[in-house]
């Protein structure tokens, strides 16, 4: 299993919630272009770029097929893998993930993009995680906010993000494919993680009363749960393994 993170997000992301998985799963995490401690040269890059370089990934790893599990601008990624690799995507996870940049309500999108670094850590952390939550775990709090002082979104990453547009070919997709998506996310409206699962064919939609974009942090135990048994229950779709080691965001 390939965990894609978010965009203000890095492989960290996943500390949490990768052991959750249960045995059984390989779950490896890794920092995308311009984030943690991928290095990459100064060209320009887009959506495309990105799916491109997971699915380097799963050959780097010495895996024909790989389950992709991915939050927020994560998704949108796996989306696009999905789309231009589908010979590499054995299943396919979506959480809080867009279709498009504009499908955030009231073009919160740009909007965050726009915010200065600490007005949009303010915002994203209310965004991911509830204010019942911030009061239950002071200590996810402050993972959340090395998260997002850890990742952030560069010049070139916004430019990337600005290309991603998969809305009139999400009937494409042929993986077996969860969509997950809180009822209280105010970055991406559960109403569109609906419209999602419909234009996917066979698509399984699940949406968390109370969720908020955080799901694999705040509701990490039941996202995981979900996950799981949706991954094991297409575990045996053609992946081999020819070797390869373990990254350092791997988890087990």
């Amino acid at each position: 299993m390939v965990l894609l993170h978010g965009g203000e997000s890095s492989k960290r992301q996943y500390d949490l919630f990768a052991p959750l998985l249960g045995e059984g799963i390989r779950a490896i995490s890794y920092d995308q272009r311009d984030v943690g401690d991928t290095v990459n040269g100064p060209e320009p890059y887009t959506m495309a770029t990105l799916a491109e370089d997971c699915a380097g990934l799963i050959d780097a790893l010495g895996c024909r097929r790989a389950h992709l599990v991915g939050a927020s601008l994560g998704g949108a990624i796996a989306m696009n893998v999905a789309l231009d690799h589908p010979g590499r995507v054995a299943s396919l996870t979506l959480i809080s993930a867009p279709p498009t940049v504009e499908e955030a309500p009231g073009g919160v999108a740009e909007k965050v993009m726009a915010m200065s670094p600490g007005e949009r850590a303010k915002f994203m952390l209310d965004a991911v995680i509830s204010p019942e939550g911030r009061r239950r775990e002071p200590e996810l709090v402050e993972q959340v906010q090395a998260l997002l002082g850890a990742g952030g979104i560069g010049e070139r990453r916004r430019d990337a993000i600005r290309t991603h547009d998969c809305v009139d070919r999400l009937h494409e997709i042929g993986a077996p494919t969860l969509v997950l998506n809180g009822t209280d996310d105010p970055l991406m409206p559960a109403s569109t993680a609906e419209s999602v699962a419909e234009r996917i064919p066979g698509a399984v939609l699940e949406l968390l009363e109370g969720g908020r974009h955080g799901l694999t942090l705040e509701q990490r135990e039941v996202t995981a749960g979900l996950v799981r048994r949706f991954v094991l229950k297409h575990a045996f779709a053609g992946i081999t393994v020819s070797g390869g080691s373990r990254s350092a965001g791997e988890k087990s």
